[in-house]
């Protein structure tokens, strides 16, 4: 009877062991929102979607007056795991996550054979990747990870 007891109490225990590490094996995945934006020069607006981003975004690319999002993805990533996004410039951008380390998420960049980096950022936070020419201006891509 007290073998019985032990046993059950051991199933129990790592059933709740289980349990606990299932969402920490979920955690290892991210979300990774791409909003392509294209810059000019030609007049002063910022588009009502880019509100919380159009203060970075002036003080950031000085040359640039008018910006105007084209096109907003996301990909779900699981480490190790990559996707690709077609840009609206014809090129395609490809996203790897590396797994996070020091509560930084390290992800792969590239875009063709033009861009091949690697670089870290805070969940929650939003980087810039600009440089290609795309009409009278140039594409920014806001990255967001979450």
């Amino acid at each position: 009877m007290w073998t019985y007891r032990k046993l059950i109490t051991t199933c129990f225990f790592l059933g709740a062991l289980l349990l606990v590490s299932i969402p920490a094996a979920a955690e290892e995945s991210v979300t990774v929102e791409v909003r392509a934006i294209a810059a000019t020069a030609d007049g002063e607006d910022c588009d009502r979607a880019l509100r919380r981003l159009c203060g970075r975004l002036q003080r950031g690319f000085g040359a640039y007056s008018h910006f105007r999002q084209i096109d907003r993805n996301s990909l779900r990533l699981g480490q190790g795991d990559s996707g690709e996004l077609s840009l609206p410039t014809g090129n395609h951008l490809t996203l790897e996550f590396h797994g996070v380390t020091d509560d930084f998420v390290k992800l792969g960049l590239s875009i063709d054979d033009r861009l091949n980096t690697t670089l870290r950022a805070s969940p929650g936070s939003t980087f810039f990747q600009a440089g290609l020419s795309y009409g009278d201006g140039i594409l920014i891509l806001a990255i967001t990870v979450r």
